[in-house]
C-alpha cells in the first residue's frame, strides 16, 4: 500500500519533515490541497511525490452552483497548474452541494483524465444537501472522463443517514473500481461528517482494509486531525493503528 499524507499549501514549515518521513518509506506521497493565495515555490523545492485535492467548499468550490462557474473553472485551473507543476498523478474533487444534474453540467467542461470524484456523506455539516453521497450518483458523475477516490468515512456516514447496513453500503461502493482512497474514524451514531483518530470512533477497520487491500488501487489517504499542526506524530500513530488491524502489511 501507498499511504498519503495530508498537506496544504500554507503547512509549507512542515516540508522538511514530511520529506523525511517519505525517505524513510513511513509514507509513500503527499496529498496536497492549494489553498487560494498561497505560491508553490516552496514545493517545487522538494522533490516529492505529490497528488492533488483540489480546493474544498471551505474557500468557496461548488461545482453543483451554476452561479459560481466562473469561480469554479478559474479555482480548479489552479489546481490542475499546481499538478502539472508537482506532476501529481491525481486531482481529487467534490462535487458539490444541490442539485447532481449542475455538477454533471458543470463536469463537461473538465477535460482531465487525472480527475478523480470523491463521495460524500448525505447530509452536510450545515445541513446542506450534498451531491455524490451514493454508488448510482457516483456512476452518473464518474461517466467514461473520470475516476473515482473512495472515501470510506464518507460513505459510511451516507449509511448512517439512509438507515443502511455501512458493510454492505461499502461493498456496493467498491463495485465501482475505486482508484484511491481516504480513510478516517467515526462514530456510528453520528451522520455528520468528522473524520476522528482511528479509534477514537467505532468502525470495524479490519473490515475495512481487509476490502481496500483487495483492490488493485494502491493509493490510500489517512485524514485524520493533527492537533499539532507542526508535528506528523499524531499521523503516525494512526498509520501504526491501521496497520494493526491487518496484519498482510
Amino acid at each position: 500500500m501507498n499511504f498519503g499524507l495530508k498537506l496544504w499549501s500554507t503547512n509549507q514549515d512542515t516540508l522538511p519533515q514530511a520529506e523525511q518521513l517519505i525517505k524513510d518509506d513511513v509514507f509513500q506521497y503527499i496529498e496536497l490541497t492549494p489553498i487560494p493565495g498561497t505560491e508553490i515555490d516552496t514545493f517545487l523545492s522538494y522533490d516529492l511525490p505529490y497528488t492533488i485535492h483540489i480546493t474544498t467548499e471551505r474557500h468557496g468550490l461548488n461545482i453543483a452552483d451554476k452561479e459560481k462557474k466562473d469561480f469554479n473553472l478559474e479555482t480548479i485551473q489552479n489546481c490542475v497548474e499546481w499538478a502539472d507543476q508537482l506532476k501529481a498523478n491525481y486531482l481529487i474533487l467534490h462535487p458539490g452541494f444541490g442539485s447532481i444534474a449542475s455538477s454533471i453540467e458543470f463536469l463537461e467542461c473538465i477535460d482531465d483524465k487525472r480527475v478523480l470524484i470523491e463521495n460524500m456523506p448525505k447530509v452536510g455539516i450545515a445541513d446542506e444537501v450534498i451531491v455524490g453521497y451514493s454508488p448510482e450518483q457516483i456512476f452518473e458523475l464518474v461517466g467514461s472522463k473520470f475516476g473515482f477516490c473512495f472515501d470510506m468515512n464518507h460513505a459510511i456516514k451516507a449509511a448512517v443517514s439512509l438507515n443502511k447496513d455501512y458493510k454492505e453500503y461499502i461493498k456496493e461502493f467498491l463495485k465501482l473500481s475505486p482508484s484511491y482512497f481516504h480513510i478516517s474514524d467515526g462514530n456510528l451514531a453520528n451522520e455528520k461528517d468528522e473524520h476522528l483518530a482511528i479509534g477514537e470512533g467505532n468502525y470495524d477497520f479490519e473490515f475495512l482494509m481487509q476490502y481496500v487491500t483487495s483492490m488493485p488501487s494502491k493509493y490510500i489517504t489517512l485524514e485524520t486531525p493533527r492537533s499539532n499542526l507542526e508535528s506528523f506524530n499524531e499521523d503516525f500513530a494512526n498509520l501504526i493503528k491501521i496497520k494493526g488491524n491487518y496484519s498482510s502489511f
